[in-house]
């Protein structure tokens, strides 16, 4: 008779979400992404998508910063990473059909995105599965956590999602009415 085997879950990837809602700026930081006139394109955006032109979003809003690093913090520490700050933070504003292409983030550890806003309750942002492409001849026969391509998480007004920066990630077009997300990098504190 066959024993049961012993089965090992082996080096998990850690995506996490916070609720961040409710700090004293909330309301200054929706009305600035929401009303913003001067957006710029971006090459990974598609649809009626716009990006900021500032790279240093969280600068200007400290009690969002300081619930943004308590954060990074809680992940860091989980995964056993050096400490690390936000930096290179900035906003996209995406309308019915946006969307932004698949990417992820060159010369950072950990990446976030925070959602201020979105109008109609829920909407969601992917990752793909990294060792998809280590089993080119694996054939499925159903989809498990051990084989599915990626992972859909979904989000509301208020969610912080932190990541792997190499992760690769991206969103479908949103049918969520208006949505607005503030993305961030990371680097060693220091």
């Amino acid at each position: 008779m066959l024993k049961l085997p012993e089965s090992y879950d082996l080096f998990p990837i850690l995506i996490s979400k916070f609720d961040i809602s409710n700090y004293e700026e909330e309301d200054d930081v929706i009305d600035r992404v929401l009303h913003d006139s001067d957006l710029g394109e971006h090459f990974l955006l598609q649809g009626e998508a716009k990006t900021s032109k500032t790279r240093n979003f969280l600068i200007d809003y400290p009690t969002l910063e300081v619930q943004i690093q308590a954060a990074i913090d809680q992940y860091t520490k989980k995964v056993g990473l050096l400490t690390l700050k936000p930096t290179n933070s900035w906003y996209g504003v995406y309308e019915n059909s946006g969307k932004i292409d698949r990417h992820n983030h060159a010369n950072s550890q950990v990446s976030g995105a925070y959602y201020p806003y979105v109008e109609d309750k829920y909407t969601s942002i992917c990752f793909d599965n990294p060792t998809m492409v280590l089993r080119p001849t694996d054939i499925w026969d159903e989809v498990t956590k051990y084989s599915e391509p990626g992972k859909e998480i979904v989000v509301q007004s208020g969610d912080l999602v932190l990541f792997p920066s190499w992760v690769y990630h991206y969103t479908t077009p949103n049918q969520s009415g208006k949505r607005c997300v503030i993305s961030f990098d990371t680097q060693i504190k220091g």
